[in-house]
This record gives structure tokens, sequence and C-alpha cells, in this order.
């Protein structure tokens, strides 16, 4: 809590030494020096005490496109509207956890964009498999499927209006996404069901 400036001030005039080159009454002019000092201390100790909720993201309110800056937050492109949905973000991807796996890549789609996606990793054949598993090519080695089904008018086709987008801007959205979450090395193969 921050101290008045009346307590600033006798702080500061306690400090200055005595004598009559220090005058303490109320009219001389080191003590309206004094008090100046002790204005701009107490608003500085209240903006200390301010800051003390910004070192959360849970209860930040002025540094939040700090927090974005750091967190390296609007994903993709994808701006939130509104404080309450912006902050969310941020404290989603500060306590983000997990891993790569497929099932936690669908988790992270759904909790964070919304969609409802199933990533299917295509693994290479070997002896132990059944003899009815496909035989990939080496390219599909590093690369995970991802189908999604809940997302209607995906891209450009051939008998489109020339101005349709060749993507629309959620799958840039989802697409985006995954690419920032990715293992170094891998890619993903996108399927858009209608």
């Amino acid at each position: 809590m921050a101290h008045s400036v009346e307590d600033w001030h006798d702080v500061l005039q306690q400090l200055m030494p005595r004598g009559k080159a220090w005058p303490r009454d109320q009219t001389a002019a080191l003590t309206s020096l004094l008090r100046g000092f002790s204005t701009r201390l107490q608003l500085a100790e209240a903006n200390a005490d301010k800051l003390i909720t910004e070192m959360r993201p849970e209860t930040t309110s002025l540094l939040l496109a700090d927090w974005e800056d750091y967190l390296g937050l609007p994903d993709c492109n994808a701006i939130p509207d509104g404080f309450d949905r912006r902050r969310d973000a941020v404290v989603e991807k500060y306590h983000r956890k997990g891993g790569l796996a497929t099932w936690q890549i669908e988790q992270a789609v759904q909790d964070a964009l919304g969609f409802t996606i199933e990533v299917t990793e295509i693994l290479p054949h070997h002896v132990l498999r059944n003899i009815m598993y496909p035989v990939y090519s080496h390219k599909y080695r590093y690369l995970l499927q991802v189908t999604v089904t809940d997302m209607p008018m995906i891209r450009f086709r051939s008998i489109s209006n020339v101005l349709t987008p060749l993507i629309s801007y959620q799958a840039q959205i989802l697409e985006c996404f995954l690419r920032r979450y990715r293992l170094a090395g891998h890619d993903y193969d996108f399927l858009y069901e209608v």
C-alpha cells in the first residue's frame, strides 16, 4: 500500500541535515522542493503497487499488450474481440502444456479455435504390421494427416466464383496455428471434408 505525500515529505525532511542553511518551516523553498519530490515518490510507489497485479496474466490489465508481445499473440492474425477474450488467449498460451501427440494436437485445436479435427499419423510399413496395411512412399514418413470435418466452404474450386478466396479465413487460421506448433522436420497434410 502506497504511503501518503505527507509520509514521504516527513521522511525526506528527516534525511536533510540540520542547520540554518536547511530551514524546515512550511514557507521555505526547501520544503516546497521536498513536497514536489514527495509527490513523485508517492506516485512511483502507487504505480509499483499496481504492477503486482500485472505480474500474472490472469490479473493483468495495464500490460496486456506487453504480455501479448512476449507470447507472440495474436496467433496467425486471429485477433480476439474484446479485452477479456484477449486476456483469455494470453492466459491459455502462458499455461499451455502438452506435447505433440495426435490427441494433444486435436485437443489444442479444439480448445484454442473450436474446430473438430482428426489427426492421423502415417506410419511406415514393417514386417509386424498387418498385411493389409498400406505401403506409403518415403515422403509420408514425416507427415501428419489432418482431417477437418466441420468447416464449410473451404477452398476455391474450378466452378467457384472468381471472388472466392483460394482458402477461407478460418482454414488459414487453423493451418497457421498448427504449423506454429509442430515437430521440426514434420508437416501436415490438410484434408477438408464437406
